[in-house]
């Protein structure tokens, strides 16, 4: 006997992420977050691949609104790699060509009351003690705000509690990695951002350093100093600190009077060895810590939770076999093993601070970062697109990524997006045919719509293909280009599906 189908340890934005997808289904959810609500000096930009995610939840547009309503330039249509720009969003195949500049605990705000709407319950200042292995479920023993020990018992736990994550120790999951060999800053400035356009990078021999507004009256410096990187990560940051790296990176003098919050961050680097044990799951930072090369790592973190929540949720409902859930692990982790060499790559180019490395940085920066073929590969780089998930042999080249964004006219002459039509539904089966070869169509209880369509513009990956199924997570699970797909073919690729084939 359960108390609750899932408990989420951590309310972070994968943790509000992936209990808000499990919610989706109809299943009970509570997280237990250690923290009290207030905010903190971390992640601040979300790039486009979280929120096309988002736009087929019907939710991209809260982050969007409440950036414009914090930021003078919200629309960051460059990023950066390895500290250098820029690395152009604009002319990819999304509709979201830019970065957004938005604090983490926005963000957790917007998450926070999208998994409410969705009946997730969050208990704050909670602590988890201990994790109890039952087989078929895991007894958790956990301490409210009031001193009081709880003990709930679930049918799965995910772990979203960050890189000391809890989780992972009381499921006695090891991890491998290094510790961290230098630190940065991040400070939020009580100072107006006095730059034009959205955001000022500057490098040279002294360090790095990003800033961009972060809110009224509020500007975010992200740094690493040649010196003051050897500096101990529980060291405070002054105000006095902040001042002298900027003023010393950029050439300009930079004031700052004082600081709302800061902190030291450093480049230590563990994975866990498996994201499952038993029932328990890890999710962003709990499976694994970087360095935060590019600002990417939260997005990669939320992107796990789409994964995993959907996922979870099929299996509750009883529409898919346990063995879906391995496939957690199976298509995630080869994501992580990219970014953590993403990261390694970037780190070891951008904190080389002797004239021969920032002269290099200088020239990759003006002849090669803004050519077509390094600015394509970027994009997918640092939104997590490097590698496909695992697909059969013999499948359609678009299985395994996601399927992009379009526009499609239905029979009753009514227009849709696709990402539109993946919020009222867990699966879309899309027949762009033309013949109506799956109108009469019946999913036989399996979490699917069928939808027979025109499309508008058809994206150059799809061209030529009569039917696909489009996963919860936007990806693209089956693909044909065959003129005669019948039901029974849809079906039993849905079932695969379902089935972790």
């Amino acid at each position: 006997m359960t108390d609750v189908d899932v408990l989420v340890v951590g309310g972070g934005p994968s943790g509000m992420t992936v209990a808000a997808e499990i919610a989706r289904t109809g299943a009970s959810v509570h997280i237990l977050e250690k923290r009290a609500v207030a905010p903190i000096p971390r992640a601040g930009t979300v790039l486009p691949r979280p929120l096309e995610l988002f736009d087929a939840r019907g939710i991209a547009d809260r982050f969007i609104k409440r950036t414009c309503e914090q930021n003078p330039h919200p629309f960051q249509t460059w990023h950066i790699w390895a500290g250098m720009h820029p690395v152009d969003w604009t002319d990819r195949d999304s509709r979201f060509g830019f970065t957004l500049f938005l604090s983490q605990h926005e963000t957790e705000n917007i998450l926070r009351d999208w998994a409410a709407e969705l009946g997730v319950q969050t208990t704050f200042q909670a602590e988890v003690e201990t994790l109890n292995d039952l087989g078929d479920s895991v007894e958790v023993g956990w301490r409210s705000p009031d001193g009081q020990q709880h003990t709930t018992v679930a049918r799965y736990v995910v772990g979203a509690d960050g890189g000391r994550s809890r989780t992972r120790q009381e499921a006695k999951i090891g991890q491998v990695g290094h510790p961290a060999t230098f630190t940065g800053i991040i400070a939020n400035a009580d100072i107006d951002f006095p730059w034009p356009g959205g955001m000022k990078v500057g490098q040279n021999t002294h360090g790095w350093v990003a800033a961009y507004p972060y809110g009224p009256g509020i500007t975010r410096f992200t740094m690493v100093h040649a010196e003051g990187r050897k500096t101990a990560q529980n060291e405070p940051v002054t105000a006095e600190e902040v001042s002298k790296y900027a003023s010393e990176i950029l050439g300009d003098h930079v004031e700052v009077p004082s600081l709302s919050a800061a902190s030291r961050y450093g480049d230590a680097q563990y994975q866990a060895e498996t994201y499952r044990k038993g029932q328990v799951f890890l999710v962003g930072e709990a499976a694994r810590i970087h360095y935060p090369a590019s600002g990417v790592g939260m997005n990669y973190c939320i992107q796990d939770a789409f994964n995993l929540g959907w996922k979870i949720g099929a299996v509750l409902a009883g529409h898919a076999d346990d063995a879906l859930l391995d496939t957690y692990e199976s298509e995630r982790r080869p994501i992580a093993d990219d970014l953590l060499s993403s990261v390694d790559s970037q780190v070891s180019v951008q904190f080389n601070f002797t004239a021969e490395g920032t002269a290099f940085k200088q020239r990759f920066e003006k002849h090669l970062i803004t050519t077509p073929e390094v600015t394509a590969q970027l994009w997918k780089e640092l939104n997590g697109l490097e590698s496909a998930y695992p697909s059969p042999e013999g499948s359609h080249p678009s299985v395994g990524w996601p399927a992009p964004d379009f526009d499609v006219f239905l029979r009753d002459g009514s227009s849709v997006r696709l990402y539109e039509l993946l919020r009222k539904s867990p699966f879309v089966v899309l027949d762009l045919s033309g013949t109506g070869m799956l109108r009469a169509a019946d999913a036989e209880g399996l979490p699917a719509t069928f939808v027979e369509a025109h499309a508008a513009r058809r994206p150059e990956a799809l061209r030529g293909i009569t039917a696909l199924i489009v996963r919860p997570d936007t990806y693209v699970g089956w693909a044909s280009k065959a003129p005669d797909v019948d039901t029974d073919a849809v079906r039993s690729a849905l079932r695969s599906l379902l089935a972790g084939g």
